[in-house]
């Protein structure tokens, strides 16, 4: 009788870990900082937050000053070959704000090696969901989803955390 009782929690137990283990989304804060005013090349993401303000751009708009106009500025995946031209480089290399790299999954090195395309580039395997850059301060990040799982709840978190990075550096915390 002990022993079927035993074995009863313990296959319980086992479940209970085993579903821990295995969830496929995870619940986090909202970015609930100062409003963020970001540029993006591409499409808008869908995001928690309602205090983000995406302002659509174009390649051309890259050699304007931004630095005075935008928090950060996203570039999504199906522009990352374009972003990764030379004539760009300068750009990053002279910007006063991040640059985040939506899908890459080359890392930085596209964006700040002269010559080298985004499809010459080697592949990352590190999973990164989005990759920042910030030439000027030397400094780049990557953000995983949870799990490496791609569905829009753990899409909306990652987007929380790099807005939160983005505030920091707004308010020049992050640096010091």
């Amino acid at each position: 009788m002990i022993a079927k009782k035993f074995y009863i929690i313990l296959i319980i137990l086992s479940i209970s870990l085993t579903s821990c283990t295995f969830r496929k989304s995870v619940e986090t804060e909202l970015y609930e900082g100062k409003l963020l005013t970001i540029g993006i090349i591409g499409e808008i993401p869908t995001v928690r937050e309602k205090n983000i303000s995406f302002n659509k751009l174009n390649f051309v708009d890259l050699h304007d000053d931004l630095n005075s106009k935008y928090d950060a500025i996203f570039i999504t995946k199906e522009n990352l070959s374009k972003a990764a031209d030379s004539e760009f480089l300068a750009v990053y290399k002279s910007s006063n704000i991040p640059f985040f790299f939506i899908q890459s999954t080359k890392g930085y090195i596209p964006f700040i090696e002269e010559g080298l395309s985004y499809e010459d580039a080697s592949e990352f395997s590190d999973g990164s969901y989005i990759t920042g850059l910030y030439y000027g301060k030397d400094i780049h990040w990557t953000f995983n989803l949870y799990n490496d799982i791609e569905n829009s709840k753990n899409i909306e978190e990652v987007y929380s955390r790099v807005f939160t990075i983005i505030s920091k550096i707004a308010d020049s915390t992050y640096l010091q």
